[in-house]
């Protein structure tokens, strides 16, 4: 008898499985080809190349735009994506169509629906929104047009310190369990105070919630402005910054503390009404870092004696 050599092969599915999985029960790809439908003339939906994206994204591995199809080269692209889908239909050409339709569309705008869409299948109870932004630092030399459509790379606030390189910020909100629930690309100069304020009330009207949701951000979103602004629409809980009078004021007066339910901490509630707005204000002392301060205190009086 003889044998002829097989025709068949294998290739690795791996955890790729899971994420077209959940794609796939989310209902993003009927979501996406409404919102970008396909021309006649493409092989691939854009939601097909979305979910590719997502795929490549979550794979714990980085290539770029060009390298694609070689990352789906030995992957079961028709297992993943779809009858018909090969490694070649992946190229760049086909992903900066796509990226160009969600630019053009608004990437936040699509992600929104998305959340939405998701909320309809997975228990997403956002009992707590914390809000926050970043920025990174790029290499190269990017032109920026005036037209509004796009961010402008540019010089701004370094995080990393590194006030040579051009950069973008991001601004995003998680629910408690980290699920994001808002992104937006901004500027490289984004003002803190005033892209805080603007997504929480972009999340606000957005996910249109029911509950009560807490708003957690840090103290560049506490400012009087602000504090007005949001009034008595949405509950907050943000660090008063002590550059405030009233902070200063009252950092200095003799409080009694009372023990939290972690012994290293002691703290004082005290009502307040900045910016025209009812609040609680609670002061916090650290007894680990009292003893540091009073420590350092001791070593400058012993230097000057």
């Amino acid at each position: 008898m003889t044998l002829s050599p097989s025709s068949e092969s294998t290739t690795h599915l791996g955890h790729y499985g899971l994420i077209a999985g959940v794609f796939d029960e989310l209902e993003i790809s009927d979501l996406i080809d409404t919102l970008l439908p396909k021309k006649s003339g493409h092989n691939i939906s854009h939601s097909t190349v979305l979910k590719a994206m997502c795929i490549n994204g979550l794979g714990f591995t980085e290539r770029r735009l060009y390298l694609f199809p070689a990352f789906f080269e030995n992957l079961p692209t028709e297992r993943l994506l779809g009858e018909g889908v090969l490694p070649e239909h992946l190229n760049d050409d086909v992903f900066g169509r796509t990226l160009d339709k969600i630019q053009e569309y608004g990437a936040t705008e699509i992600f929104n629906h998305i959340i939405l869409q998701a909320m309809k299948h997975v228990p997403i109870n956002p009992r707590f929104c914390h809000s926050d932004t970043t920025n990174f630092s790029v290499y190269g030399d990017y032109k920026n047009d005036d037209n509004g459509k796009t961010i402008n790379i540019t010089y701004g606030h370094p995080k990393d310190k590194r006030v040579d390189l051009l950069r973008f910020s991001i601004s995003m909100v998680t629910d408690q369990k980290g699920i994001p629930l808002f992104v937006r690309a901004l500027d490289g100069n984004s003002s803190d105070k005033k892209v805080l304020i603007k997504t929480i009330k972009e999340v606000t009207q957005n996910l249109n919630l029911d509950q009560r949701v807490y708003h957690i951000a840090d103290s560049a979103f506490y400012t009087e402005d602000n504090v007005k602004e949001i009034g008595t629409n949405a509950f907050f809980i943000s660090r008063v910054p002590a550059t405030i009078n009233e902070s200063k004021e009252l950092l200095m007066t003799d409080l009694i503390l009372e023990t939290c339910s972690d012994e290293r901490y002691s703290c004082s509630a005290v009502k307040s009404c900045y910016g025209g707005v009812e609040q609680l204000w609670v002061v916090f002392c650290s007894e680990e870092m009292k003893k540091k301060e009073e420590k350092k205190f001791d070593e400058k009086d012993s230097q000057r004696a």
